[in-house]
Order: C-alpha cells, then sequence, then structure tokens
C-alpha cells in the first residue's frame, strides 16, 4: 500500500512538473493589436503586440498594378507616451521591385509621429506617400487587449 502511494505521488509530481516549468517560462501577453489597410491597392495586414517588446503579424504590400511587391514584418515596438501612443519597427522583405526604405524601420521615422492608441479601435488615416501614383491614404488601428 505505501509502495503504491508513493508511484502514485512520484507520477502525479513528475505529471505536474513539465506544466509549471512552461508556465515559468512564460509566453509574452499581447498588451496590443494593430491593423492597417490600404484604402486603394496593395496594403493590408496586422498582428499582435506583446509584453516583451516582440511584435507579430505582417502586412504585404503591393504597388504600381503588382510591380512592386515587399512584405513587411514587424520587429519590436514600443510606448512612446504609455496608453497613448506607439511606435513599431519592421523588416521590409522585397518580392519584387525595388522598394527603396531601409530594410529595416519605425513607423515613427516614416510617419514623424507616433501611432495613437484607440480604446474603441478608431483608425488613424495616415498618407504616408507623396507619390500621385500611389494616392491612397492607409487606415492604422492600434487598439489595447484588455
Amino acid at each position: 500500500m505505501m509502495r503504491n502511494t508513493f508511484i502514485l505521488l512520484t507520477m502525479l509530481v513528475l505529471a505536474a512538473l513539465p506544466a509549471s516549468v512552461a508556465s515559468a517560462g512564460g509566453n509574452p501577453n499581447v498588451v496590443y493589436t494593430w491593423t492597417v489597410n490600404d484604402l486603394g491597392q496593395g496594403v493590408w495586414g496586422g498582428g499582435p503586440l506583446f509584453d516583451d517588446g516582440s511584435a507579430g503579424g505582417n502586412f504585404p504590400l503591393s504597388f504600381y498594378n503588382g510591380q512592386l511587391i515587399a512584405q513587411f514584418q514587424p520587429v519590436s515596438w514600443h510606448e512612446v507616451v504609455p496608453g497613448e501612443s506607439i511606435d513599431i519597427c519592421f523588416r521590409v522583405r522585397e518580392i519584387k521591385g525595388a522598394f527603396g526604405p531601409p530594410y529595416e524601420f519605425c513607423l515613427t521615422d516614416s510617419l514623424g509621429a507616433p501611432l495613437p492608441v484607440t480604446g474603441a479601435g478608431t483608425p488613424m488615416i495616415v498618407d504616408p506617400h507623396p507619390d500621385p501614383e500611389i494616392p491612397h491614404p492607409l487606415l492604422i488601428r492600434v487598439t489595447p487587449v484588455n
């Protein structure tokens, strides 16, 4: 009887060990989500922003009827004003054509201002490109996760 109890307790401890180790290392929690949509052709995407400063998701970009195609992969983010504005940094992977911007950049560098956090998910309208061939503004939304 004592031996069976010992074996049962040992099995329970061993079974609980991986679960406690996994939760101790923990996965980062999502703090915000971001989305971007073009009001014309070719930009759409989004993803999570984690509490460890990492970012997920991506958005592909296509302009000039497919002559220019790239993928923007978020690599990090930080709060500029906590709870009010953020900056997201991306790595650019050119797929077709020469895109031109640096291969890594932050949105504040490109837009001149951080992205506002909108509690109701209201998008910010941004017209990031002066080229008349790309006249479409973007809708960018940063939403806190409760």
